[in-house]
């Protein structure tokens, strides 16, 4: 390879662009089916979308898979105009939702969109737990406002960063519009000295043959 014809500013976005920044992903639920004839569609799972898994979960410290997802439709008389999820009673057991990335890698959960289906009592309270990889779990509560079918967003503080997973409230409201900012992955350390090397020699070469 002549160097000489190879511009640094190359090399740059070569590192750049291997260093891993931080990407947003907002999990939408758009693929799933919203025209139907029926109120109660079913979500086959894990589902997956934007290299995140949502499954559901019961039982005491929701240790055991259980419950069902469902997807809102225009047939629901909580359709907000775009479809959400949420999922079903277990008997003797609550039921909640739990994200967590495909890869098993960390993430930030920035917001997300709820709307409660009970405008009174358990049905407005919205709870949110995140399991840092560090360790131990942050809590966020919510009470959801008395609409329901309009979306609420809910936003999260600092404490929500570095999170390998997320578990939250699913029966008493359907959730939408997951916004994350996926974590960085750093550089292996040998790629991460060769690269900037191979960019000043790039450098070099082309002043040598603009000076000629």
């Amino acid at each position: 390879m002549n160097l000489a014809h190879f511009p640094a500013r190359l090399f740059c976005t070569i590192l750049a662009t291997l260093s891993g920044q931080a990407d947003a992903s907002v999990i939408d639920f758009n693929s799933l089916a919203t025209t139907t004839t029926n109120p109660f569609v079913t979500v086959a799972q894990p589902y997956v979308e934007d290299g995140f898994s949502l499954t559901t979960r019961s039982g005491v410290s929701f240790t055991y898979g259980g419950g069902t997802i469902y997807a809102t439709t225009d047939k629901n008389a909580n359709w907000t105009g775009s479809p959400g999820v949420y999922s079903g009673v277990v008997t003797g057991y609550g039921s909640a939702f739990l994200l967590e990335g495909v890869d098993g890698g960390t993430f930030d959960l920035v917001s997300m969109d709820a709307a409660s289906f009970y405008t009174g009592g358990a049905g407005n309270y919205f709870s949110v737990y995140g399991y840092p990889a560090a360790g131990g779990y942050v809590n966020q509560n919510f009470t959801l406002d008395s609409s329901t079918n309009t979306l609420q967003t809910l936003i999260f503080n600092d404490s929500f960063k570095g999170l390998e997973k997320i578990i939250f409230s699913s029966v008493y409201a359907q959730i939408d519009n997951i916004n994350l900012h996926v974590s960085a992955v750093p550089l292996p350390p040998s790629i991460a000295m060769i690269l900037p090397g191979l960019g000043l020699l790039g450098y070099v070469a082309r002043r040598r043959r603009t000076t000629a």
